[in-house]
């Protein structure tokens, strides 16, 4: 899976569905919650990690500020589709870098809807009354990726035997439990987690990669495993825009700062994919997003960071956002509705910053905190 995760957000807003690989939001559209803890002041000095929205209103950061005493770890609230923002309780971790597998801490941020939210990466940290506490939870294994939809939450945990294996909980409580129908995946890399990406969830449905094998369900108690087309590429990214229309990223021959990316699509749940196109060379694999029908995005980088669009579902591009960055990379990509989406650029120890599109991907401008 590509390492920079592209959260590959998806469709537009669906009742009750945090799109995923694809997507970065969750829960229907519409006015903003006024749940949770009272917002205060931003932290002077704020960067972002790490971005997560619930509808075009309601949205959360992880990120960091400079403190007299660390953890320095900070989250800021918008209920306004990130014109404003506000502070508000962090959880008590240090703040990890992206792709850490050792060590403690957190280093992305999700929220199933108002009030139960996800701090992860390798540890885990959740809040069921919109982050006025945080607790920490102990899953058997430290996580790499952690996704939720429809009420539900699923995590990618590394084993204390270095296999992957899923779990799940409904978003409002604790309950962890093994998903039944899901093999263990091979042992990982040392320090390694299993990457960003891996989990794809649009409503019920659900898309997840083991050891370089897709798993598919309508309902989330049945499992198929998917055909993968990638042959000697590999899988890079999966967006879907509903439960039916989903498009595969396979990225490979990699070098002087560009790459191979062919897309394909399915319109059967992933049951079977068709070859639509070859996206540009430019950048190392990459994210998707895909928050229309036939509108698909592309986040890559190396030398500098790129998205690339295509309308007509991945047969020919154009290029709609270049930073000059050295190749920071984005995360937390894609859209929270058909017209916005919202990626973070960097990280907090080379630099980052938050970038928000309102015209469905045309262009991309950064968020002031």
């Amino acid at each position: 899976m590509h390492a920079h995760f592209i959260r590959a957000l998806s469709a537009a807003v669906a009742a009750g569905a945090l799109f995923s690989s694809g997507s970065v939001g969750a829960g229907a559209a519409g006015a903003a919650s006024t749940q949770g803890p009272p917002g205060g002041p931003v932290p002077a000095g704020f960067t972002a990690q790490s971005v997560t929205f619930v509808s075009a209103s309601e949205g959360w950061v992880l990120g960091t500020a400079p403190c007299a005493a660390k953890p320095c770890t900070s989250v800021v609230r918008t209920l306004n589709g990130g014109r404003t923002w506000q502070g508000i309780p962090a959880p008590v971790a240090a703040l990890s870098s992206p792709g850490q597998g050792q060590g403690q801490g957190v280093g992305a941020l999700r929220f199933a809807d108002s009030l139960d939210g996800f701090a992860y990466r390798p540890d885990l940290y959740v809040t069921h009354n919109g982050g006025s506490t945080w607790n920490q939870v102990r899953l058997p294994g430290t996580i790499g990726d952690l996704e939720a939809a429809h009420g539900v939450v699923y995590a990618a945990v590394r084993g204390s035997d270095s296999r992957e294996r899923i779990y799940r909980t409904p978003a409002s409580s604790d309950q962890w439990s093994l998903v039944a129908g899901l093999p263990a995946g091979p042992v990982l890399p040392s320090g390694g987690l299993p990457g960003p990406g891996t989990i794809t969830l649009h409503g019920s449905a659900a898309w997840i990669f083991v050891g370089g094998h897709l798993y598919a369900t309508q309902t989330g108690t049945s499992w198929v495993q998917e055909p993968v087309p990638c042959g000697a590429f590999g899988v890079d990214s999966l967006a879907a825009y509903d439960t039916q229309q989903v498009t595969l990223l396979c990225a490979g021959s990699a070098g002087m700062g560009s790459s191979g990316k062919v897309v394909y699509s399915s319109r059967n749940g992933g049951a079977s994919f068709t070859r639509v196109g070859q996206a540009p060379l430019g950048g190392i694999g990459g994210g998707l997003a895909q928050p229309q029908p036939g509108h698909v995005f592309i986040a890559t980088s190396s030398g500098a960071t790129r998205i690339y669009a295509s309308s007509n579902g991945g047969q020919t591009w154009q290029t709609v956002l270049t930073l000059r960055d050295g190749g920071a990379g984005l995360t937390d990509f894609g859209f929270t509705t058909a017209t916005q989406g919202v990626a973070v650029e960097g990280r907090p120890d080379i630099g980052s910053h938050l970038y928000m599109t309102r015209d469905s991907g045309r262009s991309w401008s950064r968020a002031r905190f």
